[in-house]
């Protein structure tokens, strides 16, 4: 058996096998090999010389390859939604559209805090010290539309009536909604700057 070992061009090392002898019959036999390494790719090739059984010339590759590890990826982190307005909120006057809505950031006042108010207000008989409670309350407080005109209604004097939706005005959440409101002045003057007032808020 001959064997020689050989470095290719690539480096990698190559292997010649020779295996020699006699038959049965006196004829020469044998087997040659050649191996050629190239990492993970191997090449063999076999010949065969006589009447040996073996296997035919051949070439073999093999490969391995290998994959990732598979990725584990958490929940995404979801900032919470912003609160949504409240679907029911009670003023204390009924079915009012505007104890839902808000004004800066505000809503109107609710149920209790209205009461009290407006409890305060009716048990108060002078209509100064009354506007005055108003303006104080107001500068901290919101009211509905529904709110503002119960609040006008205990003011019998036209121009005290008027100065109270001055200064109520802006801390009306809907606005829109007290236009009608100008039937609550005789005085047709007082009437139209009462609208046009109204007209120029913008929730």
């Amino acid at each position: 058996m001959n064997m020689n070992v050989q470095v290719d061009e690539d480096g990698m090392p190559n292997a010649n096998i020779q295996m020699h002898g006699m038959g049965a019959d006196g004829e020469e036999q044998g087997v040659k090999m050649k191996v050629r390494a190239g990492g993970a790719n191997t090449n063999m090739q076999i010949k065969v010389k006589g009447n040996v059984q073996t296997t035919e010339s051949h070439s073999e590759s093999y490969t391995e390859t290998s994959s990732p590890p598979p990725q584990h990826h958490g929940r995404p982190h979801h900032r919470p939604p912003p609160p949504s307005e409240p679907s029911f909120r009670d003023c204390g006057t009924g079915r009012d559209p505007g104890c839902t809505m808000s004004r800066d950031g505000k809503y109107a006042m609710d149920a209790d805090t209205w009461r009290g108010f407006y409890q305060s207000l009716k048990s108060q008989p002078n209509e100064i010290t009354r506007e005055e409670m108003t303006e104080k309350m107001l500068k901290k407080n919101y009211l509905t539309a529904a709110q503002l005109g119960l609040v006008l209604d205990l003011f019998n004097n036209e121009i005290t009536r008027l100065d109270v939706a001055k200064f109520s005005a802006s801390h009306v959440v809907n606005p829109q909604h007290a236009l009608g409101f100008s039937s609550k002045w005789n005085n047709s003057i007082s009437a139209g700057e009462y609208t046009e007032l109204i007209s120029e808020q913008q929730p």
